[in-house]
């Protein structure tokens, strides 16, 4: 129960008691006052003729800031002394609990006429709420106001300024300001670095980087996320290595970060070395750090490497369970990702439904048919997990892989067309290999339908008339195509060899090995031709 405070409104009716200050103090500051207590003790002040106090009225606009914010506002608007002090208390309130329109109304009734003259405390909070509400032009105002004042030699508003110019794309007044400013500190470079970076101006927040006197692990962790978000590979890599050389040790963020990088172009080697130097740096590896080595081994096939870091792993958590059965389950271990299952079940573990997509995953990759179909029904039966449109493709994409397209058709009956063109393309392939061709035929105009104007839905129908020989009809279904203007978009193929990611694609000449390339293709394309087992309906019509 809280204390009992003493009710300071008999001075009313003392007259000796011509000073409530010692009364109203305790009340004003106590956690427990209430919004009755903050009208009283208004009226009190009002009446007695001690508002215009400081040591009393900044207590009381306190009081009404953490009771009603409105009410506050409306105090300080009636104080006959208000100074910059209490308004920049209640314009950091303001900030932060309303919304930024409010803060900037506020302050521009307090300038105009100039009730209050703006203090430097008061501008990179404003300068905020511009920034929240989108109004440069505001921005704009209140940096010549500053300017008017004599502010931007404080570095904080400056920094807040390019801060603003910066995140609204407005680089040029940003450099301009950042290169009159006669003293900078780190914030001032990270903030602009940061505005080069959001525009995917990279080369220009690489110059003012290595123009910084001072580099934190901010700045470089604030280029390097930038590499990876505009996808400059190599530059990032390089840039991590620039990193370390000059004894920088990345935050967990950057870590993550450069692993899921390495993870997507599965470049190991430099992944293995990222291990080595976690493993000098940490006794013990966060659990999300070891998740995402776990991983990139596993994407780039080094299933042995990623069972030694999860065996060796104090604590794991649902997303490191997850990751290893995934990876395990699509390099055709699936037995073995099953195993990993029934032991994270007896650990006690809850899977959710992330972990029923790796499970079948991995029966679907190793032809674990009645294992599929099991883990399928135990998720809801045994765990309460409805399946989604994931679940169903897995156990789909199990059953074509298998051959059946007779069961993958009944699996997603009923499921709408429009989420399944990936699903029907699939069956639309089974259906071709295994001589169905009416149910293919069927499916292929289905799934055309679905998406008219993409290439890729025809190339399944285009390749079950090929493999029955019904050329008319795929004459007719390329003439459409070209009426349609549907041509293939280019693709490539990224190769990791001695370090160095080499690129691929369809006509590209650039290689400086490019004679020797094509000689091993010929003779690859030769071999092929010798091999007897090769069927016609298993090759893909000349259009794809």
């Amino acid at each position: 129960m809280p204390p009992r405070i003493p009710n300071p409104l008999h001075i009313l009716f003392v007259p000796e008691a011509s000073n409530p200050i010692p009364s109203l103090l305790p009340l004003l500051t106590s956690p427990y006052a209430t919004l009755a207590d903050l009208h009283r003790s208004h009226a009190l002040l009002i009446t007695s003729g001690t508002l215009p106090f400081l040591s009393l009225s900044r207590p009381l606009l306190r009081l009404s800031i953490r009771l009603s914010l409105p009410y506050a506002v409306l105090l300080h608007s009636s104080l006959p002394r208000a100074d910059a002090f209490a308004s920049n208390i209640l314009i950091k309130s303001l900030v932060r609990l309303s919304s930024p329109f409010s803060v900037l109304s506020f302050f521009c009734r307090q300038s105009h006429p100039a009730r209050i003259r703006p203090s430097p405390c008061t501008f990179p909070r404003i300068i905020t709420a511009a920034k929240l509400s989108a109004a440069l032009h505001l921005g704009e105002s209140l940096h010549c106001l500053a300017l008017k004042l004599g502010f931007l030699s404080y570095i904080p508003i400056s920094n807040s300024f390019i801060h603003l110019y910066a995140s609204s794309d407005a680089l040029d007044p940003a450099r301009q300001l950042f290169d009159e400013m006669p003293d900078k500190d780190p914030i001032s470079y990270n903030s602009l670095i940061d505005g080069y970076v959001k525009n995917r101006n990279l080369d220009e927040a690489e110059s003012l980087f290595w123009a910084m006197p001072d580099r934190s692990v901010v700045s470089w962790s604030c280029l390097f996320n930038g590499f990876v978000r505009n996808r400059m590979f190599r530059r990032g890599v390089d840039f991590y290595s620039k990193m370390r050389k000059h004894g920088v040790e990345p935050d967990d963020t950057t870590v993550v970060t450069l692993l899921m990088l390495l993870t997507h172009y599965k470049y190991a080697l430099l992944g293995k070395s990222v291990h080595g130097h976690l493993l000098r740096r940490w006794s013990h590896l966060p659990t999300h750090v070891s998740s995402t080595l776990i991983d990139l081994y596993c994407n780039c096939g080094l299933l042995d490497a990623a069972e030694v870091l999860f065996e060796r792993m104090e604590k794991k958590d649902l997303i490191c369970w997850n990751t290893f059965i995934a990876g395990l389950g699509s390099h055709g271990r699936g037995q073995v990702a099953l195993d990993v299952f029934e032991q994270m079940l007896l650990d006690g573990m809850q899977p959710d439904d992330v972990t029923f997509i790796s499970v079948l995953v991995a029966c679907a990759h190793s032809g674990l048919v009645e294992d599929g179909v099991r883990y399928f029904e135990m998720m809801s039966s045994r765990f309460g997990i409805k399946p989604s449109f994931a679940h169903h493709w897995c156990l789909v994409d199990l059953y074509v892989r298998i051959g059946n397209p007779l069961d993958a058709m009944r699996v997603i009956q009923g499921m709408p067309l429009d989420s399944l063109s990936a699903v029907w393309g699939a069956v639309i392939s089974v259906a071709r290999i295994h001589g169905d061709i009416s149910a293919g035929e069927y499916l292929g105009k289905k799934l055309i339908e679905l998406e008219p104007n993409n290439y890729r839905r025809y190339v399944p129908l285009a390749n079950l008339y090929v493999a029955s020989s019904q050329w008319e009809k795929y004459r007719e279904l390329i003439e459409l195509m070209k009426v349609k203007h549907l041509k293939k978009l280019p693709e490539c193929t990224l190769t990791d060899l001695n370090t160095v990611v080499h690129k691929f694609s369809v006509g590209d000449e650039s290689q400086p090995e490019i004679e020797k390339i094509y000689e091993v293709l010929e003779e690859i394309a030769k071999q092929l031709k010798l091999q007897p087992h090769v069927e016609s309906e298993n090759l893909e019509c000349v259009y794809e």
